[in-house]
């Protein structure tokens, strides 16, 4: 397939600005965006599937034959799925045939999909694999994850990847009596900073089995958004126009506060928010997050400090 013509996976940890990113790339006239068809409690247009797990791993999955099968409805990946996946979407009657023709002449003008979804992380390699997307792959650190993850108030259940047995026997075997540990004594702070890492560990074995995606710090893409939304519009053969820089600017401005007030996407000063998490934490959960972190950390941040 073209590259101008894939589909787009934006994916990477939770609350790492996947939907920042997500809403700013399906901004052109011929990006769909598809909203975390993962989430457990998202109800999606024409997606009914229910996953089991938090983060489920498709691969290792009992289900993944029927995952693949809604996957593959609901992806179209060639000129005669996209308007068989729209007479489906519609009900199918005597104007089916119709319908159906009018989509397959005007194939070249199908949309691409973009999946925003930081839930997909553990089976964006199986996405990409079986659908030739392409990703942005988004990461934040430890200290700014905990933060966000603190103020919105959402903690994390280790029996999403315990009660995933190959899963937790393979990919994420490092972590497995930690994990365990964490689930029965840990606090928050344990749980999100073992969170962190796992995720994390994940994100480090995609940058280098894919080191064609595009893998974007939500720091750095705070301090310079316009620069770097420009080069992600490049990687994915997306036209930069002036009308997107401006929507950039304004979503980004010193003039918004850092703060939401609610969970819904709205303007931030995108600068401001890369050190928000030091109104959030205090100076012992600081520490202990460094001290959990660190070692994901610095392979993720060689130059950096935490």
């Amino acid at each position: 397939m073209k590259e101008n013509r894939k589909h787009i996976l934006v994916t990477g940890t939770h609350r790492s600005g996947t939907t920042w990113v997500g809403r700013t790339l399906s901004q052109p006239p011929n990006v769909e965006l598809v909203y975390e068809p993962f989430n457990l409690e998202t109800t999606r247009y024409n997606f009914e599937y229910k996953f089991d797990y938090w983060f489920e791993h498709v691969p290792t999955s009992k289900k993944r034959r029927e995952i693949e099968r809604v996957f593959d409805q609901y992806i179209p990946n060639n000129f005669l799925q996209y308007p068989a996946k729209i007479c489906r979407e519609s009900g199918y009657s005597l104007k089916t045939p119709l319908i159906f023709a009018k989509y397959l002449l005007l194939s070249s003008n199908r949309p691409r999909f973009l999946l925003k979804d930081p839930i997909a992380l553990l089976s964006a390699g199986w996405l990409y694999e079986r659908y030739d997307l392409k990703v942005i792959c988004m990461i934040r650190n430890p200290l700014a994850f905990t933060g966000s993850l603190k103020k919105q108030g959402w903690d994390f259940d280790f029996r999403n990847f315990l009660q995933q047995e190959e899963l937790l026997n393979t990919r994420l075997s490092p972590y497995k009596e930690e994990m365990q540990r964490v689930y029965e004594k840990g606090d928050f702070i344990d749980r999100v900073s073992l969170l962190w890492n796992v995720l994390n560990f994940v994100i480090l074995d995609y940058q280098k089995r894919y080191p064609e995606w595009f893998f974007m710090k939500h720091g750095k893409l705070a301090r310079k958004p316009v620069k770097n939304f420009r080069r992600m519009f490049d990687y994915l053969d997306l036209e930069f126009t002036d009308e997107i820089e401006i929507y950039i600017r304004e979503f980004t401005s010193g003039k918004n506060p850092m703060e939401a007030k609610s969970n819904k996407y709205q303007p931030r000063d995108a600068e401001q928010t890369v050190e928000a998490w030091r109104n959030r934490l205090t100076e012992e959960e600081i520490e202990r997050v460094r001290e959990a972190t660190s070692k994901i950390y610095h392979e993720l941040y060689p130059k950096g400090s935490l």
